[in-house]
């Protein structure tokens, strides 16, 4: 029997809004950061925004065995670590490393 299945790059788009008391800006969008993924989905609006088939050519696609996880980390540009830390705050108790 013939497989049929073809690869598809489907695109989302979330929405989703908060209300939050804070005393700032700053503090409201920390305060959204912190939720947990449950919370920041829940009662969203989900839209597929595209479905395209791939014919295997996606040139942004990365297999994991593929991808040297050491070059990701320059000594020089700390980016990494910088959006851990915008996600889940700096948690000295925490080893991500």
């Amino acid at each position: 029997m013939k497989n049929n299945k073809k690869e598809y790059c489907v695109g989302i788009k979330i929405i989703n809004c908060f209300y939050v008391d804070a005393e700032s800006r700053e503090e409201a969008e920390q305060i959204v950061r912190e939720y947990d993924p449950y919370k920041t989905l829940d009662d969203c609006d989900f839209n597929i925004e595209y479905c395209d088939p791939t014919n295997g050519e996606i040139a942004w696609k990365i297999k994991a065995n593929e991808l040297n996880w050491s070059d990701l980390h320059n000594k020089h540009d700390n980016w990494l670590d910088k959006r851990i830390d915008d996600l889940y705050g700096d948690d000295p108790t925490i080893d991500l490393k």
